[in-house]
């Protein structure tokens, strides 16, 4: 595995996602900016003609209307990177772990540059249309009318902007709604063990080099004691190899009987728990047939081992595994199969079945051979079950292990809840942030439906004055303004409906329980649209409704 890959995980997706959410934002805002500078540049048509007649040329007045805009950009830009100087740091920690190299993430130069760059790019660009269309009037035309009026014409461009930013922000939508229904599926699944009343945490143990395995065994049977002991815990044992979620490890092995690798590399592989008896109960793992590990699973014991379902279905099939034998290659040992488990999600509930190695198997911790009994003083871990809040026996437990041996350390303290949490914290990181851009979106398009609305109401109100007084029903106007409003929903929403057929197929990796194409998702979106849009559309037909037929006319 390369080594970057290795340090910064399976987080490549998750940010290209992020990024086409955010370029999606910046073109929706860009889209609603020059709406709103093609309207304001249409109000002052009768100043252009009259600056046009003085002796301005078009480059002038084009040039006149790029200054704004690029200013208009270069301040929104400062006033973005002002409150991104001040996010930045709450975003990157607020889920830590998520993000490899999070510590790294600042506002430094490149940003800065990338920022201004990109500001007065956008502001040529998007002013460069509403400049364009100001500045093709007919002067004599637009003096003599006094300014008044609109084309269709004009309507036009404002209308496709609107329709864009919808198409756009149902895209964003689209793909936050698969993001939250994939998180709420996860949420449902069955990891495999009872989180709830449980905590985990690593223990270092400092040992003199002529610590024995002997020694050791007796320190942690101790241990075991005395943590049973405090009130409010049910179960508890010391682990070590594997523990689901936080750290994975796998052993070669090969079954007696079948045809044995010449080297190990090429034997198979499963990940293993080294346990005590109070595991299964500690962690809740359900025991489906034989025996779970006993405290009579001691080093003068017979070498035992447990399976789970996953390792019994892929190398005993047709046969039942209780009473098998299986060789553990770096142990040298030879065990029996005494139990079969429920299979736990070691690699979280997204990720198990990707894996590719997929059995699991417990030994029991005190048959650890002898030589490799003395390195488990370095640093084993814990699992508590308690009655109550697991985080409350923390305070009785750290006081316990200090007078058992004030060297003692107690450290990475987790309860299983926020262990399977933590495991889906990508992806819940992407759905809040999917969710956050999809709100600003849908938000920004209602902003330029309502304006571009508002606008032609504002340029109709003589027509309209004149369809009161010739006997039009407020209704009719209501019907005329929403109809208006509504086809500029149903042309953007279309079209991002199509848009995101095609780019929701990019998250099928981010996916989990949840097609791309998801009809409950589409059309919970294409409702939620319809009433936002149809909000928007109504503030500006009530206006109209109410106008005054002789004031119009007048």
């Amino acid at each position: 595995m390369p080594l970057q890959d290795d340090l910064v995980g399976n987080v490549r997706p998750l940010l290209r996602v992020l990024s086409a959410a955010v370029g999606f934002l910046l073109l929706i805002a860009c889209a609603n900016v020059a709406s709103l500078l093609l309207a304001r540049a249409m109000t002052r048509s009768r100043e252009f003609a009259v600056r046009t007649a003085l002796g301005a040329s078009r480059a002038r007045i084009v040039g006149q209307l790029l200054t704004e805009s690029v200013l208009l950009a270069a301040v929104g830009g400062a006033i973005g990177v002002a409150f991104a100087i001040g996010a930045t740091h709450t975003v990157v920690t607020t889920l830590p772990g998520t993000l490899p190299r999070a510590d790294e993430v600042s506002i430094d130069w490149r940003v800065l540059l990338f920022t201004s760059a990109l500001s007065f790019v956008v502001g040529i660009a998007f002013g460069l249309a509403p400049a364009f269309k100001a500045t093709r009037v007919n002067v004599q035309e637009v003096i003599s009318a006094g300014g008044r009026g609109a084309s269709g014409v004009r309507h036009r461009l404002q209308s496709v902007l609107a329709s864009a930013e919808i198409a756009m922000s149902v895209v964003l939508l689209i793909g936050a709604g698969l993001m939250i229904r994939s998180l709420a599926t996860l949420w449902r699944v069955d990891p495999g063990f009872r989180p709830r009343h449980a905590i985990t945490f690593s223990l270092a143990l400092p040992a003199t080099p002529g610590t024995n395995a002997a020694e050791t065994r007796a320190r942690l049977r101790q241990f075991d004691a005395t943590l049973r002991a405090i009130p409010g815990v049910q179960a508890v044992s010391v682990t070590l190899g594997s523990r689901p979620m936080i750290h994975d490890s796998s052993l070669p092995f090969w079954i007696e009987g079948q045809p044995r690798s010449a080297h190990e590399n090429d034997m198979p592989q499963a990940m293993f728990y080294l346990a005590e008896a109070g595991f299964r109960d500690a962690m809740g793992v359900t025991l489906q047939r034989g025996r779970f590990i006993t405290p009579q699973d001691d080093e003068s014991a017979p070498a035992v081992i447990d399976i789970d379902d996953v390792f019994a279905r892929t190398y005993f099939p047709n046969t039942d595994p209780i009473g098998q034998r299986v060789h553990l290659e770096q142990f040298n040992v030879d065990t029996e199969i005494v139990g079969v488990v429920g299979h736990v999600k070691q690699w979280g509930p997204a990720g198990d079945t990707r894996s590719a190695i997929q059995a699991q198997f417990y030994y029991p911790f005190m048959q650890l051979p002898p030589a490799l009994m003395p390195l488990v003083a370095k640093a084993v871990a814990v699992v508590l079950r308690t009655e109550g809040d697991p985080a409350a026996v923390m305070g009785p437990v750290r006081r316990a292990v200090e007078r058992l041996d004030s060297r003692d350390v107690i450290f990475n303290v987790a309860t299983l809840e926020q262990v399977v949490s933590d495991s889906l914290a990508a992806r819940r990181i992407t759905m809040t942030l999917l969710s956050l851009f999809a709100a600003l979106a849908l938000g920004l398009a209602c902003v330029g439906v309502y304006g571009v609305v508002s606008y032609v109401v504002g340029e109709r109100t003589h027509e309209i004055g004149v369809r009161i007084a010739v006997g039009a029903d407020r209704r009719d106007i209501l019907y005329l303004v929403l109809r208006y409003g509504m086809k500029m929903a149903l042309l953007g929403s279309t079209a991002g409906a199509i848009a995101a057929l095609g780019l929701s197929r990019l998250m099928t990796q981010q996916l989990f329980g949840v097609g791309p194409h998801d009809p409950v998702t589409f059309m919970g979106v294409g409702t939620l649209l319809f009433a936002v849009t149809l909000t928007a559309c109504y503030v500006p037909a009530r206006r109209a409704m109410r106008i005054d037929p002789i004031a119009a006319l007048r």
